[in-house]
């Protein structure tokens, strides 16, 4: 299966004329799989694009416990992301499968830790309820990461609901003078993300509905939902908007039908 450059761009008067024509390159839902021989069609996809920074949408991993912890090393991940951090600044936001493996530490050859330490000493940063400036001063743009705790990625009927209120509590207000970006993982709470103040929000965790039917989208959501409302692509609230992405790779169900793999590029333009 081919990679799917998607490409979309984002205007806002926010976004300072500095940084007129930036580009970022958005990744999400690796699940430590590999497009290409370890990952070669995408770092030449990313080399080709040459993005000024690179964002990770989250679940770069797959945590599960009821594997062999021997077999739990993610080296596609590690090598591929320490193989691109020589040539791109990366900022990593959190996914649910990061966050679980933090919890289940105990049930792995390889702790989050030294994970995190690996690639933070490659020059990676991690957003885990963070956020960074690129730029200088007022003619920047700001990055949150939000990582959500577990309870919000639960399969049950009823999904807990998420305020803009319970973001604040978790990683702070958004910054009204910057063009914000909030790297959410989970495009289930787009009202919310919107409602907190992200000008941007970037997503991914439905795996594009995994299935793909033409002029119905994606068929089924990580959370088993048939015909997920934000399964891939652009959605807009007032003067805000998610984009997600379809992802890289796949976990526990390995279906992609009529659903590649999809690099997301995002160009930046002062309006």
């Amino acid at each position: 299966m081919g990679l799917r450059i998607s490409r979309y761009p984002v205007d806002s008067e926010k976004i300072p004329e500095e940084m007129n024509g930036y580009r970022i390159a958005m990744l999400a839902d690796l699940h430590d799989c590999a497009v290409g021989k370890n990952n070669s069609r995408l770092l030449a996809a990313l080399r080709k694009e040459q993005p000024d920074f690179v964002i990770l949408a989250g679940d770069m991993v797959v945590e599960n416990a009821k594997r062999c912890s021997a077999c739990l090393s993610y080296r596609a991940a590690r090598e591929f992301l320490t193989e691109l951090a020589k040539e791109f600044p990366i900022y990593y936001g959190m996914g649910n499968h990061e966050s679980r493996w933090k919890k289940n530490a105990e049930s792995h050859s390889m702790t989050f830790e030294r994970y995190r330490q690996e690639l933070e000493g490659v020059g990676i940063v991690f957003l885990d309820n963070l956020s960074v400036v690129i730029g200088s001063g007022d003619r920047g743009i700001r990055i949150t990461g939000l990582e959500l705790p577990l309870p919000y990625y639960q399969r049950k009927i009823r999904i807990p609901r998420l305020t803009s209120a319970a973001i604040r509590k978790l990683a702070g207000e958004a910054d009204q003078q910057h063009f914000q970006i909030l790297l959410a993982h989970s495009p289930q709470f787009f009202g919310a993300y919107m409602d907190w103040g992200a000008d941007l929000a970037l997503a991914g965790h439905f795996h594009g509905g995994m299935i793909r039917l033409p002029f119905l989208g994606g068929v089924i959501s990580t959370y088993c939902r048939f015909f997920p409302k934000y399964d891939r692509g652009r959605f807009v609230q007032g003067e805000g908007q998610m984009i997600v992405s379809a992802g890289l790779g796949t976990h526990t169900i390995p279906l992609r039908i009529n659903n590649p793999p999809e690099l997301v590029i995002l160009e930046l333009n002062h309006k």
